[in-house]
């Protein structure tokens, strides 16, 4: 897993396995298949696809879109939608999400 601390503007597609420290400035999509930690800020919407996992201890200003993935939230959020029956979600108690699924 690559560590990436820059700032990337979006949108921006996530096609490998990474930790970001540093900022996504817009949107961002997570590719099937593929695991991402998140430990800094997206400050737009974040799509999980199908079969992708990410696990966040940082922030999502936006909404995260649960499309099929499984989403282990421990940060911030500004929602969570679940777009499939496979989504899977997990809230941590001391997690930050201000519209629960």
């Amino acid at each position: 897993m690559r560590a990436i601390h820059d700032k990337i503007e979006g949108p921006f597609a996530i096609e490998e396995d990474i930790a970001l420290y540093g900022m996504v400035a817009g949107d961002a999509t997570l590719h099937r298949g593929i695991r991402f930690i998140l430990h800094g800020t997206i400050a737009g919407n974040f799509t999980i696809e199908t079969g992708a996992r990410a696990i966040i201890h940082g922030t999502v200003a936006g909404r995260i879109y649960n499309e099929g993935g499984r989403v282990e939230i421990f940060g911030i959020a500004d929602a969570v939608v679940n777009g499939s029956r496979d989504a899977i979600t997990i809230i941590d108690p001391a997690a930050h999400v201000r519209g629960r699924p």
